[in-house]
C-alpha cells in the first residue's frame, strides 16, 4: 500500500517541485552543498530528480548517486533529460544502500525525506559514518503544521500574466498531491515501529538527532517560505555515531 501511494504521488510530484518556494529551497541546498567536480554525492530519496536537475546545471562534474524506493519516481527522474555520465539513479532503501556501499561520500543530501524514515537517528548515524574526511550533509524537512496554502499562494503571487493563470489552473493537481502527501504523512505518524516521531518534525529535535548521530550542525534555519527547515552539518570527529 505504501509503495502504491508513493508511485501515485510521483505522478503529480513535479507540480510541487515546480513551485517557486520549492525551487528556492533547492537553490539553498545546492549552495549549502558547496560542490566541486569529482565529489561523490548521495541524493538520499531523490524522487523525480528535482535536486539532481539543479546540480546537473551548476556542477555536472560530480559523481551523483540518486536512490529512491519508488520505481515511478525513478522512471520520471531518468526520463527528464540526458544526464551527465557521472549521474546514476537506483532503487534502494537508504539504510540498506548505506550498509552495502563501501566508497563513501563527500556530500549527502536529502530533500523532505526525513519524515519518511523509520528511524532517523539510525539513518543519520549510517550517513555520518559514510562521510569521507571533510564531508558534509544538507537536509531539509517540512514543518509538521505545514501550510501548503502558503506555498501555493506564494508561488502564484510571484507569477505574471499567463504564468499566473496557469498557476491558478494547476491548483487541483496540487490539491491531489497534497491529499496523497497527507495520506503518506498519516501513515508515517501512525506507524508503531517508527521512532523519534516528534523530533523529526522539530528543528531542535532534528539538531539533537544529528548530534547524537555524530554530526556537528553548522547551519539551522527556516526554508521553503517558512514551511520547512534546512540543516547543514559535517562529521564531528569527537563523537562516535551510534551503531545501527
Amino acid at each position: 500500500m505504501t509503495r502504491l501511494l508513493w508511485n501515485l504521488y510521483a505522478l503529480c510530484y513535479d507540480a510541487i517541485a515546480g513551485l517557486a518556494p520549492y525551487q528556492d529551497m533547492l537553490d539553498e541546498v545546492v549552495r549549502a552543498l558547496e560542490l566541486a567536480p569529482g565529489m561523490r554525492v548521495l541524493d538520499a530519496g531523490c524522487g523525480t530528480g528535482a535536486l539532481a536537475e539543479q546540480v546537473a546545471r551548476v556542477c555536472p562534474g560530480v559523481e551523483w548517486v540518486g536512490i529512491d524506493l519508488s520505481p515511478t519516481m525513478l522512471k520520471i527522474a531518468k526520463a527528464k533529460r540526458r544526464w551527465p555520465e557521472s549521474f546514476s539513479f537506483g532503487e534502494a532503501n537508504i539504510d540498506d544502500f548505506l550498509a552495502r556501499d563501501v566508497g563513501g561520500f563527500d556530500r549527502i543530501a536529502s530533500v523532505n525525506v526525513i519524515w519518511t524514515l523509520a528511524d532517523p537517528l539510525a539513518t543519520f548515524a549510517r550517513m555520518t559514518r559514510a562521510l569521507r574526511p571533510g564531508g558534509g550533509m544538507v537536509h531539509t524537512t517540512p514543518r509538521l503544521r505545514f501550510g501548503a496554502q502558503r506555498i501555493a499562494w506564494n508561488h502564484i503571487a510571484r507569477q505574471k500574466g499567463w504564468s499566473r493563470v496557469r498557476a491558478i489552473f494547476s491548483l487541483p493537481l496540487l490539491g491531489l498531491a497534497g491529499l496523497l502527501n497527507l495520506a503518506l504523512v498519516a501513515q508515517s505518524v501512525l506507524q508503531r515501529s517508527a521512532r523519534h516521531i516528534g523530533k523529526r518534525w522539530d528543528a531542535k529535535g532534528l539538531e539533537e538527532l544529528l548530534r547524537a548521530a555524530g554530526a556537528a550542525v553548522s547551519v539551522s534555519r527556516p526554508c521553503y517560505a517558512g514551511q520547512g527547515h534546512l540543516v547543514v552539518c559535517k562529521k564531528d570527529p569527537g563523537v562516535f555515531p551510534l551503531p545501527g
